[in-house]
């Protein structure tokens, strides 16, 4: 199938900058086009339409000055319509964004650069072209973030600049001083899809606002730290992290070992009523004579008549409380801790860090 390429721009009051890209790509890279969108404000739309009524800002249609482009340098023309689908505008509820200078600005714009770009680049067969040249610094900043996060191998950052004497002063080049005055940078910029790679299938990463993906991106990088592992010792039954460490009981420790070892075989969720099986309970008594044959277990309860509900919800508080005081940082120990994916009738137990997370010391 054949590859599309589409340019994202963001724009305030310059759209200019749209034409002097696709120029720069189209014309001067024979880099032919197939659609464009422009990310901008409330008022940087009728600018791109023409009708904003101050002295300094154009008074054509960014649509017709790409129309006159593409025929006067006999280039593909883009799609490109006056219409929300094609100059998209941040809104809260049904209030358009005016401009990007407060806080709340910028956790709005951000949102729903973060939301076009996420859907652009789920599209195997589109390339995109996303230029930081125009708006505000911040609307800059806002769309490479994004990119940084969503974008593939074959998407580009790029940036365009002119000389000062020819700066606003038309759409695109008309002759051969102004086209060589006009270059084109592509930005190499740190690509953390495949980071996300698996949590971009979830329902719940898709819902995410930008802010939350940062934070959610953030803790996946901190994570991946090479010291931020889990040592279990099986014979001083303590769990290392970096420095610390910390010690159980036997049955709390096997306990914790058992998720772990869980997860390492490829079993992941595990439901209670697996827990309270006999196969479990004869788990347990493996465990017990391979690693601590010296302890005696025979007159123990759950030796008789297996785990109970009470065995289980008792054993997790502890074992968690003790991973928190192990673990201080608040985001990388709910990696750590047994966790509960929560489902009426069945709830599923689990720990959400990698198997590679683990070391296991025999």
């Amino acid at each position: 199938m054949t590859t599309r390429n589409i340019l994202i721009c963001v724009s305030g009051l310059t759209p200019q900058i749209v034409t002097e890209t696709l120029f720069c790509l189209a014309v001067k890279e024979k880099t032919p086009f197939d659609e464009v969108y422009v990310l901008t404000t409330k008022r940087g739309r009728e600018v791109i339409l023409g009708r904003d009524t101050h002295t300094t800002t154009p008074k054509t249609s960014l649509k017709t000055e790409i129309e006159n482009l593409c025929k006067k340098y006999n280039i593909k023309k883009p799609l490109f319509e006056e219409n929300d689908n094609h100059i998209i505008v941040a809104r809260e509820e049904s209030i358009e964004l005016s401009d990007i200078r407060t806080d709340k600005d910028n956790i709005l714009f951000p949102n729903k650069v973060c939301e076009f770009i996420r859907d652009k680049s789920s599209d195997p067969d589109a390339t995109l072209y996303c230029s930081i040249t125009g708006g505000r610094k911040s609307m800059s900043v806002h769309i490479a973030n994004a990119l940084s996060i969503f974008a593939r191998e074959q998407d580009k950052l790029l940036h365009v600049l002119t000389k000062e004497e020819h700066e606003f002063k038309g759409f695109y080049p008309m002759n051969k001083k102004e086209a060589e005055d006009l270059e084109l940078s592509e930005i190499p910029f740190v690509r953390l899809r495949s980071l996300l790679a698996a949590n971009l299938k979830q329902e719940k990463l898709l819902k995410l606002n930008f802010d939350e993906i940062v934070r959610h991106t953030q803790n996946q990088l901190r994570l991946l730290a090479p010291g931020n592992k889990l040592v279990l010792d099986i014979e001083r039954r303590e769990l290392k992290y970096f420095n610390d460490k910390i010690s159980f009981e036997p049955m709390e420790f096997l306990f914790y070992y058992f998720f772990v070892d869980s997860k390492i075989k490829g079993m992941i969720n595990i439901p209670v009523h697996q827990f309270l099986s006999e196969e479990t309970k004869n788990q347990f008594i493996e465990y017990f004579e391979q690693y601590y044959p010296n302890y005696f277990i025979k007159q123990k309860r759950w030796y008789r008549k297996g785990f109970s509900k009470d065995d289980f919800r008792v054993k997790r508080s502890k074992v968690n409380s003790k991973i928190k005081e192990l673990i201080d940082d608040a985001d990388i120990v709910n990696y750590f801790i047994i966790d509960v994916n929560r489902k009426y009738g069945e709830s599923t137990y689990y720990i959400r860090a990698d198997k590679e997370r683990f070391i296991i010391k025999f």
